[in-house]
């Protein structure tokens, strides 16, 4: 990764995108986080920074990846989007569209991240083999302790719920393997095998549903794709280009012990494999355009021990640019609030300190009595001190 001085242009507000971390040679093993660094690439090239994070508590909303750019705070790819085109001096890759290719672009974007996404988390937490080869150990050597044992689950479960409503998930449950069989003094007892036809049918019927998905999805942007490099049939990628591409790159770069939907897609459909690597030839032509890398320091991982709050998201309206004169005009306005209210807490405090020190003297009469008690209680202490004497 290049370490090269980020580029002025944003000030000292710069950007820091963060993204799951990589696996191999893969730019990162999630695919939104692949694309969050391709449109940032595309659209303000040399005014970021990645920070790798396997903790999606870091994040405002609780997930990856998210964006940081001075107070202000944008998670998930949509968001990263639509803030990233306010921003000055950023290329806008959709700015050759009308309103109708916008609104298609949307909702085709939304379905790739519904669609595509449904279809790579099926091969990354459904498939027993893929999970067990290739999924819980990346995601471990990616967690730090205590967090490596229990977080993998965790986050296979989270998807279990989703990919059930879409028939994407067919793991086998406990009660359907075979059990053990058992012994008799120290010996396995013969066991009748059960007749697994009916398994394997119910297997196979299932894989040719998954089957029947991916060409259903495939061929569609096959078709929208036809001829052209790009799917508007543009020169340049578009955001549903980005999105695209994030996808089948990481559903091809993971070399996966069982390539359902790997397999379909490099055999039906290369066109699409073609446009991967020409949205990656645009973005990346070579590794050495990669931002700079944040590296975290030791004490950074002191935030998956201990329970840290979530910072909350600001409240104030997103401005274009950091360096205009109406956010110069806010900025300043908000230091003086500050100063003031630091001037006010210090002048309150001590005059708090001068007055809850001064101590009151009274002054004593010439028989070391109070002066100022009254004559009932000057009379008891006469009489006390005269029957004292006659003792």
């Amino acid at each position: 990764m290049s370490k090269a001085n980020l580029s002025p242009l944003l000030g000292h507000r710069t950007v820091n995108l963060h993204i799951w971390p990589s696996h191999g040679h893969l730019l990162s093993f999630d695919a939104s986080s692949v694309a969050a660094l391709l449109y940032l690439q595309l659209t303000i090239p040399g005014q970021f920074s990645i920070s790798y994070c396997a903790n999606p508590d870091l994040s405002p909303s609780g997930q990856l990846p998210f964006l940081m750019h001075g107070l202000h705070h944008v998670s998930g790819f949509g968001s990263i989007v639509s803030y990233v085109r306010k921003l000055a001096n950023a290329n806008n890759l959709d700015i050759g569209l009308n309103s109708v290719q916008a609104a298609q672009l949307t909702a085709r974007v939304a379905h790739v991240e519904s669609a595509y996404g449904d279809l790579i988390n099926h091969m990354l937490y459904s498939l027993q083999e893929n999970w067990s080869a290739v999924t819980r150990p990346a995601l471990v050597s990616m967690l730090p302790v205590p967090q490596c044992y229990y977080v993998p689950s965790r986050i296979r479960s989270s998807y279990k719920h989703r990919l059930e409503a879409a028939e994407l998930w067919h793991v086998p449950e406990v009660e359907d393997e075979l059990e053990e069989p058992s012994r008799v003094l120290g010996r396995k007892k013969k066991r009748a095998q059960p007749d697994n036809e009916p398994h394997k049918f119910k297997s196979a019927l299932e894989r040719e549903k998954v089957v029947e998905k991916v060409r259903a999805l495939f061929d569609v942007y096959d078709r929208l794709l036809y001829d052209a490099p790009f799917f508007t049939g543009a020169e340049r990628p578009t955001t549903l280009d980005v999105i695209f591409a994030a996808h089948t790159y990481v559903l091809t770069s993971i070399q996966f012990p069982d390539p359902l939907v790997v397999s379909v897609l490099k055999e039906t459909y290369p066109r699409l494999v073609a446009h991967c690597d020409a949205v990656f030839s645009s973005a990346l032509p070579d590794r050495s355009l990669l931002p700079a890398v944040v590296q975290k320091s030791w004490t950074s991982s002191l935030r998956y021990m201990l329970p840290w709050p979530r910072t909350p998201a600001p409240r104030r309206a997103s401005l274009s640019m950091s360096g205009s004169p109406e956010a110069n005009k806010i900025e300043w306005r908000y230091k003086l609030w500050r100063w003031g209210f630091f001037g006010a807490s210090v002048l309150a405090a001590a005059a708090y300190l001068h007055f809850a020190t001064i101590i009151v003297l009274i002054p004593q009469g010439s028989n070391g009595v109070p002066a100022g008690l009254p004559p009932a209680e000057l009379v008891g202490r006469v009489e006390d001190g005269d029957d004292g004497e006659e003792e």
